[in-house]
């Protein structure tokens, strides 16, 4: 396993304060994504980092890059938001798959938006979505039986 999080932590917790101080909200869904993208940044930058690199294994090996790049960049536009999104949901996802839940109840309830119908999301989050939902479990199951 590979160690991750204790190192990035205090970087999660400072994009999280640049990003609640900084962001544009044009609308109520807005806010409402914004507000669980906030809590969730919270939630990877304060628990166990030894158990998040455990949860979040699969996600780390395949969207590090992408995550860091918002984490250590200045943006907090709607495509850096988009980003964290889909790490997010991604995580969901492993936590599902690994472990047939998931432990916290902001990603669960940003799982349960984003699996619904009620909201038409950018093409960028639309495909990557699909991949998470579709092909996603399939290649955790084949890491894990790889170990």
């Amino acid at each position: 396993m590979l160690a991750y999080f204790k190192n990035i932590q205090p970087d999660i917790l400072a994009y999280r304060e640049k990003l609640d101080k900084n962001n544009i909200t044009i609308d109520k869904t807005n806010l409402m994504f914004l507000n669980l993208i906030l809590d969730i940044l919270d939630y990877l930058g304060t628990e166990d980092a030894d158990k998040l690199d455990e949860k979040c294994e699969y996600n780390i090996l395949t969207m590090r890059k992408e995550f860091e790049s918002v984490i250590y960049g200045n943006a907090v536009d709607e495509k850096a938001q988009s980003i964290l999104l889909i790490f997010f949901l991604r995580i969901a996802k492993e936590m599902r798959v690994k472990y047939k839940t998931i432990e916290n109840e902001h990603l669960e309830r940003l799982f349960a938006l984003m699996t619904s119908k009620d909201f038409k999301y950018p093409s960028y989050i639309k495909s990557q979505k699909e991949f998470a939902l579709e092909n996603m479990p399939e290649n955790i199951k084949r890491m894990l039986y790889l170990k």
